[in-house]
């Protein structure tokens, strides 16, 4: 059953990206990946984090039209809803899932281990070496100081809402990487 609802996820997240372009897909992928990698290392369910993944960025690029990307968090809950309302899964899961898509930047104390992966594995777009050089890449609309900015105040975010330690001590050595080009990047 789950994999349906990850197909319908996928297919969602992907059509949005095509009309935006936000977040890209190539870091929507990424992050994914990273996601189920965490849920295998964490005995997790897989499923649940994935399509999870897929969904708690879906409406980002309207958000950011709208000048809302703050509250794109609320408006995947929103959509994420509507597509669990279409789909036979248990309430355990609609209701996991829909944390995980609202907690994907940060908890105090998060719904469950699936919701503290989904928030970690999303701190690998901007505070992993590939995931920060993805969105360097994809960023375009903005002055090339605006984008630093932006891209510094995402490391530190991200940097800062890891809670797993797996991610922390896999991510500090290209903390390192990271900061030396936002110090390059800024002095020029």
């Amino acid at each position: 059953m789950l994999d349906q609802f990850i197909k319908i996820a996928r297919d969602f997240a992907y059509s949005e990206a095509e009309k935006t372009n936000m977040p890209p897909q190539m870091h929507t992928d990424f992050v994914v990946k990273k996601g189920i990698e965490l849920a295998n290392k964490l005995g997790a369910n897989i499923e649940v984090v994935e399509a999870s993944m897929l969904l708690m960025d879906c409406l980002l690029g309207q958000a950011s039209k709208e000048g809302k990307v703050k509250e794109h968090a609320q408006m995947a809950l929103d959509k994420t809803n509507e597509l669990l309302e279409k789909s036979d899964l248990n309430d355990d899961i609609k209701e996991n899932i829909r944390h995980c898509v609202l907690e994907h930047h940060s908890s105090d104390k998060f719904y469950s281990l699936e919701s503290e992966i989904c928030c970690n594995a999303d701190c690998y777009r901007f505070a992993s070496v590939k995931g920060f050089a993805i969105a360097f890449r994809y960023i375009r609309d903005m002055s090339f100081s605006d984008l630093i900015t932006l891209l510094g105040n995402k490391f530190e975010e991200k940097k800062g809402a890891l809670s797993l330690s797996i991610c922390k001590d896999e991510l500090e050595p290209e903390y390192l990487i990271i900061s030396e080009w936002l110090n390059h990047l800024r002095n020029i």
